[in-house]
C-alpha cells in the first residue's frame, strides 16, 4: 500500500478524536468529550477541503473517511450521551437509534450517486446538535437523540455547499 496522503491522516485524527471523546468521558467528563468532537469535525471539514484542494479524492479516502465519521459521529455522540445519563433505559434506545442513524445515513452516502446534493442531514451536523443540547436535559436528550436520528434518515435533499 503507498504512503497516507495529507487528507487521510486528518481523516485520522477526525476518528481518534471520537475515540478520544469516549475514552477520556471518564476522567474529564461530558465537555471534554464535547470538545473532542468539535475537534473531530474540524479535521472533517479539513479533511474533505484538502481532498478538494489537491484534487486527492479517491476510494480508499472515502471509505476511510466513513470509517472515521462513523466513530466521531455516531458511535461517540451516543456513548457520550448514554454514559452522562447513567446508562438509562430510555436514553440508551434513543443513542441506540442516533448510533443505528448515523451507520446508515453513512452507507448511503457512500453509495449515492455524487449529484451535487446530500440527502438526509449529515451526521457531523446531527452530532454537533447532540452534544450541544442533550446536556441540558433529559427530554432534551432525548428529543434530540430522536429527532436528528430521523433527520439523518430522511430524504432531506440539501445542496453540498463545496
Amino acid at each position: 500500500m503507498a504512503l497516507l496522503k495529507t487528507k487521510d491522516y486528518l481523516t485520522l485524527g477526525n476518528g481518534a478524536s471520537g475515540f478520544l471523546a469516549i475514552v477520556l468521558y471518564f476522567p474529564f467528563g461530558y465537555f471534554a468529550s464535547a470538545a473532542l468532537v468539535l475537534l473531530a469535525v474540524v479535521f472533517d471539514v479539513l479533511d474533505g477541503l484538502i481532498a478538494r484542494k489537491t484534487n486527492s479524492h479517491d476510494e480508499f479516502g472515502k471509505q476511510l473517511d466513513s470509517l472515521s465519521d462513523a466513530v466521531s459521529f455516531a458511535a461517540a455522540p451516543a456513548v457520550v450521551v448514554s454514559l452522562y445519563f447513567g446508562l438509562d433505559l430510555l436514553v440508551s434506545c434513543a443513542a441506540l437509534f442516533f448510533l443505528f442513524s448515523g451507520l446508515i445515513r453513512l452507507a448511503k452516502f457512500n453509495v449515492q450517486k455524487n449529484d451535487g446534493f446530500y440527502y438526509g442531514l449529515p451526521s457531523p451536523l446531527a452530532t454537533v446538535a447532540v452534544m450541544a443540547f442533550a446536556w441540558m436535559n433529559y427530554y432534551l436528550a432525548l428529543l434530540v437523540l430522536f429527532g436528528t436520528g430521523l433527520l439523518m434518515l430522511s430524504n432531506w435533499k440539501n445542496k453540498k455547499p463545496f
